[in-house]
């Protein structure tokens, strides 16, 4: 595996994509936003210029020259429209292997920008928070393609810059950590789903899982060789396919389900129900009509929630068994 090489303008360009997205960068609507800022996008009304150590801004004079050259429109207010950002890197962090090419990048944010953007700032970087949680983006560094998780810490006023050539400035900062790690499948390429119906229509419900465990056991035979009946080779004559999924007792369809599956009387129920299951791996999903095996519920006053840990087997019943 090739190494990366990690520079300020390689993460402003991945952090640039972020927020650029359309679920961050959409059109503002709000009737409560200033009428200027009515129907442009949020990377547009926030106005900001990034740049790193190596880059600098251009002052004020020289954008408007280069306007008037293009022949385009321009306020001889424009530099109180300006905001500026300055990226710069921490210690990277990389893990001591020669075949692994993991790396923690810590980064510092510093804007300069009119106090009354300062709300929109922290929307932004909030919609930044929700979007990237938990997620593994992919990201292009080079000629690698790289998995990057996002933790952001709280944007945070420093300072007000009162009488600036850009009016009264809020100095801003923000940290994130970056962790660029080799692609592989995680928990979030994987999507469990099991088929209901409402007495109507069936539809897929899917369950929110914290883990997952998929396992295929064969049943050997051990068969001596006719050439060399002291040595002997395995002959698989049978296999059994379980599914483990361990949630916590959310407000779901099929979690109120199964559990109250569970809770009822023998009596009142079906051991042989099957459940159809479909799992969705990157974009490939495997459909399987299972029954349980076990199911575990777990409530502990610690914890707080109710922790179920659940076992699907393949069904025999209405696929040819007796």
């Amino acid at each position: 595996m090739a190494k990366i090489k990690v520079s300020a303008d390689a993460v402003l360009a991945i952090l640039q994509g972020i927020m650029n997205d359309p679920a961050i960068n959409y059109t503002i609507e709000d009737i409560s936003a200033p009428s200027d800022w009515q129907g442009k996008k949020v990377q547009d009304a926030l106005g900001v210029e990034y740049y790193t150590f190596r880059h600098r801004p251009v002052d004020t004079a020289a954008v408007v020259d280069e306007l008037i050259k293009q022949g385009k429109e321009y306020d001889t207010l424009e530099a109180l429209k300006r905001s500026f950002c300055i990226l710069s890197l921490g210690p990277l962090e990389r893990v001591f292997s020669k075949r692994n090419d993991i790396i923690t990048v810590p980064v510092n944010l510093e804007y300069w920008v009119q106090s009354d953007k300062v709300k929109l700032l922290e929307d932004m970087f909030e919609d930044i928070s929700v979007e990237t949680i938990g997620e593994r983006v992919s990201v292009q560094i080079g000629k690698e393609v790289r998995h990057a998780v996002f933790a952001l810490g709280g944007l945070s006023v420093a300072e007000l810059q009162e009488t600036t050539e850009y009016g009264e400035m809020a100095i801003c900062e923000i940290d994130i950590d970056i962790i660029l790690y080799p692609q592989a499948a995680s928990v979030s390429d994987y999507k469990a789903e099991v088929l209901m119906s409402d007495g109507e229509n069936d539809k897929w419900v899917e369950i929110p899982f914290s883990s997952i465990a998929l396992a295929t056991t064969m049943t050997q035979k051990a068969i001596p060789f006719v050439n060399k009946p002291r040595d002997v080779g395995n002959l698989n004559l049978s296999r059994v396919k379980s599914i483990v999924l361990t949630f916590d007792g959310y407000k779901n369809e099929f979690i109120d389900y199964i559990t109250d599956y569970s809770l009822s009387s023998v009596k009142e129920i079906d051991n042989n129900e099957i459940i159809k299951l479909k799992l969705t791996r990157n974009n490939k999903s495997y459909e399987y009509s299972m029954v349980v095996k076990d199911h575990t519920i777990t409530v502990k006053e610690e914890v707080g929630n109710e922790v179920h840990s659940l076992t699907l087997t393949k069904g025999g019943k209405g696929n040819g068994s007796s």
